[in-house]
């Protein structure tokens, strides 16, 4: 039997256990007897333990005296969960006839028919059940036995009563795996799922069927949108995160920024985005309005980098002072070796104070000795100062196999440098 079918036998058991709490009890003979609570517990027990047969011959000793129906319903539900249970069918069967108009019997029988995979009796049986009482969750239950059956059009056609007459999300999302996976009705499913997402008060459960056929049938903008509306509604980083996700698998960063700046979701990742599309200015005004409401100095540490990188090629005193005066902050209190590293070679290129630039790199190296960013920068200080001797035995364990420009443009003036001292 496929996952599937397992899958159906076991809702239609719940839906028939389910509609087992509104069966009618018929009042008969309410005669108590001198044991009576004392044989309930007894009941339970056995229950508890998982003593089945136990419980049933004590059931139906207090249904034998007290004449209760629930006695005898509650022997009917224990006797189908019993295994190999040679009087079930017999008890079902009898039970329903004595009683007609307790239709927990006929829902008992229907489960024991289902699970003996006897189809064609279980239909019959819920028809049956259906002209008594046609309701939403009877409806359904044809349907599960009809795709038993593997007659998917006659399933269709009562999930659909089921659906209109309960405008329920489960209705709803049995019609339309239906619909999707056995009549290739694909279109009308997705249909069915958006509008009844636009109209109602939609449950998870409901998106994410509609991600699941947008998923198989590749529609990545589908998918999209149904992560939109999940977080809209409720409010989950986890759907942010997935948006993101499948925006930069897109590789649509512009539409990235936008999902990121409505819902102020992860501004670090919207700084990242910004910086990777070296929109400086754009990270700058985040980074300073991120350092504005928390204080927190690797903002301002940022900051930094993203006013100096927003004006390459037109630095000039003021601006580099700026900066400085940043980097000059955020080390007081934030020894982070990215900053101690780029503020010391601000120093050293920019001819501001190579030797201080040089202690500053130094006490990034101490914490990543192995960075050739870091040593790239020490060398550099040390030509600034006419040291290339000591520039070039640095640079040259790993400036061939780089193929940063700036490193090995610094490598060829070093070399030309030691050179020429000779």
């Amino acid at each position: 039997m496929s996952r599937y079918n397992t899958a159906l036998i076991l809702t239609i058991i719940l839906i028939i256990t389910g509609c087992s709490q509104k069966s009618p009890q018929a009042k008969i003979g309410k005669k108590s007897f001198a044991n009576e609570d004392l044989m309930i517990i007894k009941s339970l027990e056995e229950q508890r333990l998982g003593k089945y047969n136990d419980a049933i011959n004590t059931l139906k000793i207090l249904y034998k005296k007290s004449k209760k129906l629930t006695y005898l319903e509650q022997e009917a539900k224990l006797s189908l969960l019993g295994i190999n249970n040679k009087n079930t069918l017999a008890l079902l069967t009898k039970s329903a006839k004595k009683f007609p108009e307790n239709l927990l019997f006929r829902r008992l029988l229907t489960q024991y028919y289902v699970q003996h995979k006897l189809y064609k009796k279980a239909e019959k049986t819920a028809l049956w059940i259906l002209k008594k009482d046609r309701n939403a969750q009877n409806l359904a239950l044809l349907g599960d036995i009809y795709i038993l059956q593997k007659s998917y059009k006659l399933a269709l056609k009562y999930y659909q009563s089921s659906f209109k007459l309960d405008n329920s999300q489960k209705s709803l999302i049995n019609m339309v795996s239906l619909m999707y996976k056995f009549l290739d009705k694909k279109e009308e499913a997705i249909s069915y799922l958006e509008t009844f997402i636009r109209l109602n008060d939609a449950k998870e459960a409901v998106y994410f069927t509609l991600i699941q056929i947008y998923g198989q049938e590749k529609n990545i903008n589908g998918i999209i949108s149904t992560y939109k509306k999940l977080y809209k509604k409720y409010d989950k980083k986890e759907y942010a995160k997935k948006i993101i996700g499948l925006l930069m698998y897109k590789k649509d960063k512009d539409a990235a920024v936008k999902f990121l700046k409505q819902s102020g979701y992860n501004p670090q990742m919207l700084m990242d985005i910004y910086t990777s599309n070296h929109d400086y200015e754009s990270a700058y005004k985040l980074a300073k309005k991120l350092y504005k409401k928390s204080g927190n100095v690797d903002f301002l540490g940022k900051m930094a980098i993203f006013q100096y990188e927003a004006n390459r090629g037109k630095l000039n005193k003021k601006i580099l002072k700026s900066i400085s005066k940043k980097f000059e902050a955020v080390l007081k209190d934030f020894q982070d070796p990215l900053y101690l590293n780029y503020y010391g070679y601000l120093l050293i290129d920019h001819d501001l104070d190579a030797k201080k630039g040089i202690k500053l790199v130094k006490r990034a190296l101490e914490k990543e000795p192995k960075s050739l960013f870091y040593l790239d920068s020490l060398a550099w200080g040390y030509y600034k100062l006419k040291k290339c001797k000591e520039a070039f035995e640095i640079i040259k364990k790993f400036a061939k196999d780089s193929d940063e420009p700036e490193v090995l443009m610094h490598y060829k003036k070093i070399s030309k440098c030691v050179k020429e001292e000779k």
